[in-house]
C-alpha cells in the first residue's frame, strides 16, 4: 500500500509539471514527425549540372533518365571553367560530363564512359547519389543494348531480378520514424525516474524517504511504475497519431510483444536513470548526464552504425546493450510481422540486462538512503 501511495504521488507530480508534460508530448509527437520528414536517407531534389560535349539525341535521351523528384538539373555547363565554378559554389553537388565521342562509340558497340564528378563534402549523401546514378544508368544502358538494332550477337546479359522484403519501396521515413521513437523511449525512460528522484532532493523531501519504512526497491518501483505506464501510453499515442496517419506505418506483427519488450526495456532505462539521480544534485545535472550518456547508448547499440562496421575493439558492445535487443524486437514487429515465438529469446536477454540494471540502481539507492 505504501508503494501504491508513492506511485499515485508520482503520477500527480508529473501532470502538475507543465514543462515536463510538454517535453514528453513534444518527444513523442512533433519531434518524431520532424525527424522522419527532415532527416531522409532517400535521394530527393538533388542538384546536378550537365556538361554534354557529345550533344547527340542519344546522350540527351540517356540523361533524361535523371528526372525529378530524385534529381534537379540546375545548369547546363558550356566550359571547364564553368564546371569548376559551379562545384566550388555549391550550386550543383554533381556534374555529369558526357565526352564528345560518346554516341560514336556506342554506335560501334564500343564501351562509352560518362564522367560523374561529385561533391564529396557530405560523404553520406554523395555516396547515395552516386550509387543511385549508377543504378539508373545501368538500367538505361541495358535498355539500349537490348534494342534489336544495337544489340551485338555475342552480347550476353544477366537479368537481375530484385525483390525487396519488409520495406519494398526502401522508404527511409519509416525507418527514421521508428528509430526516433526508440530514441525517445530511451531518453524519456531515463529522464523521468531520474527527475522524480532528484525532485525529492530539491524539495527537501528526500529526508522523509530516509526515515520511512520503505526499502530501496520499493522506492525504485514507485518511481519506475508511473514512468512505464506513461511511456507505454505515449508510445501507443505516437503509433496511432503520428506513425500511422503520417507515414501509413503500423505494427505488422504482435503489438503485445512490442509493448512487453517496452515494459522490460523501460525498466532497464529507469535503472540507469536512478543511477544518474544518485550522482546528480539537481535537474540541470541530470540533463547534462543524460546528454552525455545518450550518445554512447545510441552509438553502441547499433542504431547509427551496424555492429559489423564498428572497430573490433567495440563491436561487442551491442551484444550487452539492452537497446540493441529492443530495436531488434521492434524491427521484427513493425517491419517483419513477428509474434511472441520469434521474439522470445530476445525478450529473455532483455530481461537479463534489465534485471541487472534494476539491481544496480536499487543497490546504489540503498547505500544512499542507508
Amino acid at each position: 500500500m505504501r508503494t501504491l501511495a508513492l506511485v499515485k504521488k508520482e503520477f500527480l507530480q508529473f501532470w502538475r509539471d507543465p514543462a515536463l508534460v510538454a517535453v514528453v508530448l513534444w518527444c513523442f509527437t512533433l519531434d518524431i514527425y520532424l525527424c522522419a520528414r527532415g532527416f531522409s536517407l532517400d535521394v530527393s531534389n538533388y542538384p546536378i549540372a550537365i556538361y554534354n560535349l557529345d550533344g547527340s539525341q542519344l546522350s540527351e535521351n540517356l540523361l533524361a533518365h535523371l528526372r525529378e523528384p530524385e534529381y534537379r538539373v540546375v545548369a547546363r555547363i558550356k566550359s571547364d571553367l564553368e564546371m569548376d565554378e559551379i562545384l566550388k559554389t555549391g550550386k550543383a553537388l554533381t556534374v555529369l560530363v558526357v565526352p564528345n565521342d560518346f554516341s560514336r562509340k556506342l554506335a560501334k558497340n564500343q564501351p562509352a564512359e560518362i564522367q560523374v564528378m561529385v561533391d564529396g563534402t557530405n560523404s553520406n549523401s554523395a555516396s547515395m547519389a552516386l550509387a543511385n546514378i549508377q543504378t539508373i544508368f545501368s538500367q538505361a544502358s541495358i535498355k539500349f543494348i537490348n534494342q534489336p538494332t544495337k544489340k551485338d550477337a555475342n552480347t550476353e546479359l544477366i537479368a537481375l531480378r530484385q525483390r525487396l522484403w519488409f520495406n519494398p519501396n526502401l522508404d527511409s521515413k519509416r525507418f527514421m520514424a521508428f528509430s526516433e521513437l526508440c530514441s525517445e523511449i530511451t531518453m524519456v525512460a531515463i529522464l523521468l525516474p531520474a527527475a522524480a528522484l532528484v525532485r525529492e532532493k530539491e524539495y527537501g523531501t528526500i529526508e522523509q524517504l530516509l526515515v520511512s519504512p520503505l526499502k530501496a526497491w520499493q522506492v525504485m518501483l514507485s518511481k519506475i511504475i508511473p514512468m512505464i505506464v506513461l511511456v507505454l501510453v505515449f508510445s501507443v499515442l505516437c503509433m496511432y497519431a503520428i506513425l500511422g496517419p503520417a507515414f501509413n506505418f503500423y505494427p505488422m506483427g504482435s503489438l503485445g510483444l512490442f509493448l512487453l519488450a517496452s515494459v522490460i526495456y523501460v525498466g532497464a532505462c529507469a535503472g540507469l536513470g536512478m543511477l544518474l539521480a544518485t550522482v546528480a544534485k539537481n535537474l540541470s545535472q541530470v540533463l547534462l548526464l543524460l546528454v552525455t550518456a545518450m550518445v554512447p547508448i545510441m552509438f553502441l547499440s547499433g542504431t547509427w552504425t551496424p555492429p559489423e562496421a564498428m572497430p573490433p575493439i567495440i563491436s561487442w558492445f551491442p551484444k550487452v546493450s539492452p537497446l540493441s535487443y529492443f530495436l531488434e524486437i521492434g524491427y521484427g514487429v513493425f517491419f517483419k510481422g513477428w509474434d511472441f515465438s520469434q521474439g522470445l529469446k530476445l525478450l529473455g536477454w532483455l530481461m537479463v540486462f534489465s534485471t541487472g540494471m534494476f539491481i544496480l540502481g536499487s543497490s546504489r539507492i540503498s547505500r544512499q538512503l542507508g
